[in-house]
């Protein structure tokens, strides 16, 4: 198990690295990178082991939207915290395509928790996805 502390780049990289896997909609490529006791939080619910976790994902690959031109990227990323043995980070999540014939853009933030797996490499132990909250204007409802 490395001794180095976790750099930056090695944070984003990672980042980047899992949300190509996570492009191909096959657990099996992401598998690694997530702790065995990982726990997700996302708007439709909490998570909790590598096995739930799974099944999230599974579950929003298998939901049916037809996407065509799909991309899904992270941008504003800020690395908060590194050291020896874990990180933590914030971003903003970004999904659009075409469905039914119309462009869309899904937008939210984001936050993780990385931890050196077993291996030394980093894994997620903790994931937080919520959609931007809503801009009220002063004055209206």
């Amino acid at each position: 198990m490395s001794s180095a502390p976790i750099s930056e780049q090695s944070v984003v990289q990672f980042l980047h690295h899992f949300e190509a896997l996570a492009g191909h909609k096959d657990f099996s490529r992401i598998e690694a990178l997530v702790h065995e006791r990982a726990f997700f939080r996302f708007n439709d619910g909490d998570f909790v082991g590598r096995p739930a976790v799974k099944l999230a994902f599974e579950k929003t690959w298998q939901s049916g939207y037809k996407v065509e031109n799909e991309r899904y990227y992270l941008s504003d990323v800020v690395v908060l915290s590194v050291d020896q043995a874990s990180a933590s980070v914030t971003y903003s999540y970004n999904w659009e395509g075409l469905h039914e014939g119309r462009q869309f853009r899904i937008q939210g933030r984001g936050s993780r928790v990385l931890v050196r797996g077993p291996e030394g490499g980093l894994q997620i132990i903790h994931e937080h996805l919520s959609r931007l909250p809503k801009v009220v204007e002063p004055g209206r409802p």
